[in-house]
């Protein structure tokens, strides 16, 4: 079997072995919740005024919000049970006992998860996009929905990245993700205070040790790729004075997402073909 075929069959494999557990099911009830409750709550309250004033871009804000939080906490779980649920459960040597290389194995279920992840960017996206529509009428500005949606996609390998690598390292999906979780809150929470420290001194420097936090990379490409592209000041200052970008640049945030999702890539490569793959996970 050659590569290309072999890592085609795994990114098959991945996404049978997703529904079979159901988890594309859970994925995609937990997506439609976290889109509706919001739209749904808005429908119910008296609209503010500065929501009054961007009601046409309602969709942006729809598809951007969840990637804040939620869409991370998709990507980590993804990632993270990628290869380490097949050790726990001892398919992993029995699927390499076949003619697929270590290699082929191995991109096969990286590509696998992260289409998975991505079709459920992309339903976050298209509900954003419906139910603006429907609560808030014609929508302005959607020719650029599809690049925002690909600039949430490669913004979130470096979460994505993180729980694939813990989930190789410990082959464990309940350590890996606890532990992927806790880096991703602690980067979330520590970037506030780091702004605030900013503030009180007028010190540049926790904005530097801020701008490195793989969160701010992650939050601020699709923000200010937006910017750049489509959101003026002048017309749309609500949003785009939004997001938690402070400071930085594109090319910065680019650069971020590269840096740390090649990290956790590389690592993962390395100890899977270094090491034993019939070792099981850690209890």
């Amino acid at each position: 079997m050659n590569q290309g075929k072999s890592i085609l069959t795994i990114g098959q494999y991945e996404w049978r072995r997703a529904l079979a557990r159901k988890k594309v099911a859970l994925l995609i009830t937990f997506t439609i919740l976290v889109e509706f409750l919001p739209f749904a709550v808005l429908t119910l309250l008296p609209l503010p005024s500065f929501l009054e004033e961007v009601s046409g871009m309602m969709w942006f804000i729809g598809a951007l919000t969840p990637h804040f939080f939620f869409l991370q906490f998709v990507a980590l779980l993804i990632g993270s049970g990628s290869t380490a649920e097949e050790y726990g459960q001892g398919t992993a040597d029995i699927i390499l006992s076949k003619p697929i290389s270590k290699m082929s194995y191995l991109i096969g279920k990286f590509l696998g998860g992260m289409t998975l992840f991505s079709f459920i960017a992309l339903l976050t996206t298209v509900l954003a996009i419906l139910l603006a529509t429907f609560t808030f009428g014609a929508q302005s500005n959607l020719e650029f929905a599809p690049t925002l949606y690909l600039s949430l996609i490669f913004s979130t390998l470096v979460f994505f990245s993180l729980g694939f690598v813990m989930g190789e390292v410990f082959r464990s999906p309940t350590i890996a993700y606890l532990i992927a979780s806790s880096i991703y809150i602690t980067s979330f929470i520590l970037g506030p205070f780091l702004v605030f420290a900013n503030s009180l001194t007028g010190d540049p420097f926790y904005l530097d040790i801020n701008r490195a936090l793989p969160t701010w990379s992650v939050q601020n490409f699709p923000i200010i790729m937006s910017q750049e592209l489509f959101l003026g000041s002048e017309t749309l200052p609500f949003i785009a004075s939004s997001g938690p970008v402070v400071g930085g640049t594109l090319i910065e945030a680019f650069i971020g997402i590269l840096v740390y999702s090649s990290i956790g890539i590389v690592i993962s490569f390395l100890r899977f073909l270094r090491t034993d793959v019939t070792k099981k996970s850690i209890d």
